[in-house]
């Protein structure tokens, strides 16, 4: 009788060179998780910076509709906000007339001092509407903003029988 002496960890030839394939696929289907990963991560990233910046606005639009509503002549607040450093602008008194560009002319509009815009570094650029009519400081621009830490001041002013809030 003839014993032929077999290694149970070698097993078939074949196996063996089907091996490089298997490790080829998995190779593939590493890489494609690791993208698709990697993908994920940078719009979660983004969606979060775009949380904290609505979150920003809507800090400042609760008191702006507050004050709009209820408040008398010359009421102030003063807000804290922080913009992330995605944030390329955000305008409060007018539409987007320029695409993503930052508007060049700030003058106020009757028909658009109650929207508010903002674009992101990436050129999102989302749009609302508000109760509130806003204006700067002197109360014939749009109030414009950068990333960066502001104590801003909201006032309710009067200005040719029309309500606004002014922010500086």
């Amino acid at each position: 009788m003839i014993f032929k002496r077999t290694n149970p960890l070698v097993g078939d030839e074949n196996a063996v060179l089907g091996q490089p394939v298997y490790l080829l696929v998995v190779i593939i289907i590493a890489a494609a998780i690791i993208t698709l990963f990697s993908l994920s991560l940078q719009n979660i990233i983004m969606d979060s910076q775009i949380h904290q910046v609505e979150h920003e606005i809507d800090t400042i639009l609760t008191e702006a509709t507050n004050m709009f509503e209820y408040a008398d002549e010359g009421s102030m607040v003063t807000v804290h906000v922080e913009f992330p450093t995605a944030l390329q602008f955000i305008v409060f008194g007018g539409l987007p007339t320029n695409g993503t560009t930052e508007p060049t002319n700030l003058t106020l509009d009757e028909n658009t001092n109650n929207n508010y815009y903002y674009v992101m570094n990436d050129g999102t650029l989302r749009l609302f509407h508000s109760n509130a009519r806003f204006s700067s400081e002197n109360l014939t621009q749009m109030a414009v903003f950068h990333t960066g830490t502001y104590d801003l001041t909201l006032e309710l002013c009067y200005n040719d029988g029309k309500t606004y809030v002014t922010i500086y």
